[in-house]
């Protein structure tokens, strides 16, 4: 399963529209090739001090490098289902709607 950024950038769309919050939506396709740039790079994408959440189509733990100490990662726990990706993402809560109350649930923790 592929989790489409449209989704994504939806959900965060909501976050700008509904709360005024800046977002920025970051597509890291591959964690390695990620940690291969330099710091400098690594941290004008993902800067300290700032809410991270990490949303994957997969294990959520594969982000956790990413999102940091304080970050947050929403994924799947399971695997083995096969169906339109439009179904899925429905089936599993990845809608612009639960994008923007999973980011609301971590911003008020």
């Amino acid at each position: 399963m592929v989790l489409k950024v449209s989704t994504l950038v939806d959900g965060t769309a909501l976050l700008e529209s509904r709360d005024q919050l800046k977002v920025r939506v970051v597509s890291v396709i591959s964690e390695g090739l990620f940690r291969e740039q330099t710091e400098e790079y690594q941290k004008s994408v993902l800067p300290d001090g700032i809410p991270i959440f990490g949303l994957t189509a997969g294990l959520p733990q594969t982000l956790r490098g990413l999102v940091g100490a304080k970050g947050k990662t929403w994924g799947l726990n399971h695997f083995g289902y096969s169906a339109p990706a439009k179904v899925l993402d429905e089936k599993f809560g990845y809608t612009p709607e639960n994008v923007y109350q999973e980011v609301k649930k971590y911003l008020s923790a």
